[in-house]
């Protein structure tokens, strides 16, 4: 848990953070509700961030390079990859 920490920029936190917000009032404009007792703002936000963990790592083991690692790897420009995420 320490490392994960240690490799969390503010930069991501403040990424998944919008993210977050933006999912719940996605649910909210289409009547789904989230129940307060069982999800709050952070287990909604870690539910994210484990789904697309895995969705990396699925993709990674077919040979599939996404995120920052193709952006590193010189096959996705850092503007292109801003615009795919907003």
């Amino acid at each position: 848990l320490r490392h994960s920490a240690l490799n969390y920029t503010m930069q991501q936190k403040q990424y998944n953070n919008h993210l977050t917000e933006r999912l719940i009032a996605l649910a909210t404009e289409c009547d789904y509700e989230f129940d307060d007792e069982v999800f709050t703002f952070v287990t909604i936000r870690d539910r994210i961030r484990c789904y697309f963990k895995s969705y990396v790592q699925s993709r990674k083991k077919r040979g599939v390079i996404i995120g920052y690692a193709a952006r590193k790897a010189g096959l996705l420009a850092g503007k292109k990859l801003e615009k795919e995420t907003t």
